[in-house]
């Protein structure tokens, strides 16, 4: 008994001691222990084992008190005869962080510029054609000027993945791709958001002087670290409405779950003497996010002062300040001489427009790029011609040029960097929260993404709808249903959109709705079908289009009775159609649907009807079985 009791002790010792050891390397830097693989297989084990990974990188989030590390891209004159030429190289700016234990100030956290550290890149292209997508856990996601291709990069243990060409996005004219990359808790992998968006089909064919905007094409890459991560493609129809579609334009950063890009909503279909106005195409700026769980896209608008009309915004970012997703850009208000730098705290997102609080106004004019912590942010002075970086205080309004030549205008992305050890090429897979009993494994990154069903619940849109009389109705549907039969797609109420993607409160939008119609005397139309169209997009895949000549005169009438810009908040020119089928048909589908169509009722593009009621409906797109669509009003119009 007392042998099986010393043994127990000794093993027992031999468990304590191990576990300091690991404790004790996990607060190490990604330098030393790489090296310290080297030691003993057991150290090896230990190291690259990935609950130890998980750990690793909870320390480096939590216990990184002494220094602060912002990774930039930034010109570098390495050459004095010939400073003409900078050279494009990535840097670490390194802060040191210190606590004031005295004053008014005391236990205060504040950050000292100790000095930059150029790194090299181990990869098959030069730092100049690379920008900076985004970062998670240490990794940085890299892509080249044409979008093509897609690095991953470790700089803390100098690994780096250029990703495989993708399929997908081969054969398409697109103006641009949008990236975005973070890290997904359900499949424990980083995921690489890429969405191509496209030239519009009238650039290449005309549509009776329209250009039409087709969805955007995306793809998915999962990194796993293993032979098996490839690209998919996945859905975007949550990135359009009946009307509209939204834009994703720039990458701003990954928190708690969740991708975030600033974008654009437009109209689908734009009329080509309208393209030289870029403020008629273009509805309003918008927030897109994106959930690497159940990866939809969901969007959201900016503070109701950016649609006020009474001032410019521009070099908008959205950061994380104070662990809450801010919003920081410059605002140019026009009863005012000058511009002020703002900042824009989310407090919900539920609703259309969240809820939104102003924070801080100063006088400045630099672009935001990083914050340090919850006073001290970096600013790029863009108006300089060596562009140089700002460091400044909130609390003490101190400003601070950093020495250092700095970021240009057209390349202005920064990073607040996490020293980690998680691999990019497989050798250590990052392990999850439930695999690893060390209880510091709580940070951001594994908390509950603020998209949780109950406020995306909240998240719809409303749009009027002109309601054909019920003998049309019957007519339509019977092709709706004969479509539906042979290419599947939800049931549809017959109906032309008025005025779509409506973004207000639900009492806001039925009271005006209803008031506004209540005290105008608005007339009926008379709706003529001309043609049967095929779209890429969801919503407009088999549609009747009302003839402009015979109706749209009278249906911008009504656009205009209804007043869009005063009511409702925005201008939405919506060329008249009758949606018969929802979904994706191929070409040769289209081609089929065309003769669907004609079988099923070979007159119905001569058809022609009044209108005489309007609908308000309430409306949730990324529904795409419209289940949860109702209708919450309904107006009737006078007709001769």
């Amino acid at each position: 008994m007392e042998i099986e009791n010393e043994k127990g002790m000794a093993e027992c010792g031999k468990n304590i001691v191990e576990d300091v050891v690991k404790q004790i390397l996990s607060t190490l830097p990604p330098k030393t222990l790489i090296r310290f693989k080297c030691v003993s297989k057991r150290w090896y084990a230990l190291i690259t084992d990935p609950r130890f990974v998980a750990k690793h990188l909870s320390n480096s989030m939590h216990n990184n008190l002494s220094t602060t590390s912002v990774l930039l891209k930034r010109s570098v004159c390495k050459d004095t005869r010939d400073a003409e030429q900078p050279e494009m190289v990535f840097s670490f700016l390194k802060f040191r962080n210190d606590i004031d234990n005295g004053g008014d100030h005391a236990h205060e956290e504040h950050s000292y510029f100790s000095g930059v550290e150029d790194v090299e890149i181990p990869l098959q292209t030069s730092s100049e054609s690379l920008h900076i997508v985004g970062h998670c856990d240490g990794i940085i996601c890299l892509v080249d000027l044409t979008g093509d291709m897609v690095f991953l990069w470790n700089p803390a243990i100098q690994e780096s993945k250029l990703l495989p060409p993708n399929p997908y996005l081969q054969g398409y004219a697109f103006y641009y791709y949008a990236v975005a990359f973070g890290y997904d808790p359900k499949s424990n992998g980083y995921k690489v958001v890429k969405i191509g968006c496209p030239y519009p089909v009238g650039r290449e064919r005309d549509d009776n002087g329209y250009y039409i905007y087709d969805p955007y094409k995306a793809v998915l890459y999962t990194h796993m670290g293993t032979d098996s991560d490839s690209w998919r493609e996945i859905k975007t129809c949550s990135l359009e409405t009946q009307t509209t579609i939204l834009w994703p334009e720039t990458f701003q950063m990954y928190f708690k779950n969740v991708c975030y890009w600033t974008g654009q909503e437009q109209n689908k279909e734009l009329h080509a003497y309208e393209v030289d106005y870029p403020e008629d195409q273009f509805i309003g700026k918008v927030i897109i996010f994106f959930d690497p769980v159940d990866e939809v896209f969901h969007d959201m608008l900016f503070p109701d002062c950016f649609y006020d009309g009474n001032e410019f915004f521009f070099g908008m970012r959205l950061l994380v300040w104070n662990e809450s997703i801010s919003l920081f850009g410059l605002q140019n208000t026009f009863s005012k001489l000058g511009v002020s730098f703002g900042i824009w705290v989310m407090d919900e997102l539920g609703g259309p427009k969240g809820a939104w609080t102003k924070h801080i106004a100063f006088e400045l004019t630099e672009k935001p790029l990083a914050f340090l912590n919850s006073d001290e942010i970096l600013l790029a002075d863009t108006e300089d011609t060596n562009g140089d970086v700002i460091f400044y205080n909130l609390s003490t309004k101190k400003l601070n040029h950093l020495p250092i030549q700095s970021v240009r205008d057209d390349d202005y992305k920064a990073v607040v960097y996490v020293n980690s050890i998680v691999s990019v090429l497989g050798g250590n897979r990052l392990g999850r929260r439930e695999d690893s009993s060390n209880a510091e494994i709580s940070h951001s990154k594994y908390t509950s993404s603020p998209l949780s069903h109950s406020i995306l619940e909240r998240t719809h849109s409303y749009s009027v709808w002109a309601i054909p009389p019920d003998e049309v109705s019957i007519r339509v549907k019977k092709v709706m249903e004969g479509l539906r039969a042979e290419f599947g797609g939800p049931e549809i109420e017959p109906h032309i959109p008025v005025v779509g993607s409506i973004r207000m409160a639900h009492e806001d939008v039925l009271n005006e709705f209803k008031n506004y119609l209540q005290s105008r005397v608005i007339s009926g139309y008379k709706a003529k079908v001309s043609r049967v169209v095929f779209r890429s997009s969801y919503y407009q895949c088999v549609s009747l289009l009302v003839d402009s000549s015979f109706s749209c005169k009278n249906y911008e009438i009504t656009q205009r009775a209804l007043n869009c810009n005063q009511i409702f908040g925005f201008c939405n020119r919506v060329r008249p159609h009758l949606s018969l089928l929802y979904g994706y048909l191929t070409e040769e589908e289209k081609k089929k649907a065309e003769e669907k169509v004609n079988i099923l009722d070979e007159s119905i593009t001569s058809m022609s009807f009044p209108i005489t009621r309007l609908a308000l409906y309430k409306i949730d797109y990324k529904d795409t079985t419209l289940k949860s669509w109702e209708k919450i009003a309904e107006y009737p119009l006078l007709f001769d």
